[in-house]
């Protein structure tokens, strides 16, 4: 049995009943807290993070399957982003817990983004690896004010990687770290490339660690776009307003 697998077996399963909702959810570790959001494939819940559970020797894992994935409740139209931001909140308030690294993947991000946006005080630090976004939120992402990690590959076609430059630059205070081409193996499709955490684990474990050994000092005053990253940045967001 590889170490992830030992741990993914030793992490304790609990549930919490959120008003409409039943969420399920995993806690592993001891040490701060640390929020873990899967993506949107509706295949996903928490154990999307076996692979990284390695981070369980320094931090509490607290790995919640969003409302409509896992064994939480499956409504009949999955919450927004928004709302599952909001059922998050309401979770961390009934476990007692007042601050969190937040960790998604994919949608995941986009969650934790929301989160940050509406509650930065109950954030200390971010990764975010390919994760989506909201235009709406990037205009409000400046006013949180908190250390992120941008991770990427630099062949992800599910999120492309000028997106992540163009978060970076959003929330002011995130550097952000491009894989080289990750999808070279032919059993695998395209999508591989937008699921670091699975198939890149060893490099994004040591990229977290570093990071959060010292998520201030990390980051610095984010460089202004590439010339050609600017142009796309630029000319979609001429097109937004037109």
């Amino acid at each position: 049995m590889q170490a992830g697998e030992h741990l993914k077996a030793s992490a304790t399963v609990k549930t919490i009943e959120l008003g409409e909702y039943r969420l399920n959810y995993a806690v592993e570790g001891s040490g701060p807290y640390m929020v873990m959001l899967h993506g949107a494939d509706k295949r996903e819940d928490w154990s999307v993070w076996t692979p990284l559970m390695d981070l369980s020797r320094q931090y509490t894992l607290v790995m919640p399957d969003l409302i409509g994935f896992g064994a939480s409740s499956r409504p009949v139209e999955t919450p927004e982003y928004g709302e599952q931001a909001r059922i998050l909140h309401e979770m961390l308030d009934k476990l007692s817990i007042p601050k969190a690294i937040l960790v998604g993947t994919s949608w995941g991000g986009q969650v934790a983004l929301e989160f940050a946006i509406n509650w930065p005080e109950r954030v200390e630090s971010m990764v975010l690896i390919s994760s989506t976004y909201d235009k709406s939120q990037l205009a409000r992402l400046k006013k949180v004010g908190r250390p992120a990690l941008i991770i990427w590959a630099e062949d992800d076609l599910v999120a492309q990687v000028k997106a992540g430059y163009v978060l970076r630059d959003a929330i002011k205070t995130a550097k952000i770290q491009v894989l080289d081409p990750v999808a070279k193996n032919p059993h695998f499709d395209f999508t591989i490339a937008h699921k670091l955490e699975r198939y890149r684990k060893d490099v994004i474990l040591s990229m977290i660690k570093d990071f959060l050994s010292d998520p201030q000092g990390k980051i610095a005053e984010p460089p202004e776009l590439e010339p050609e990253l600017r142009g796309m940045a630029m000319k979609e967001e001429k097109e937004s307003k037109e």
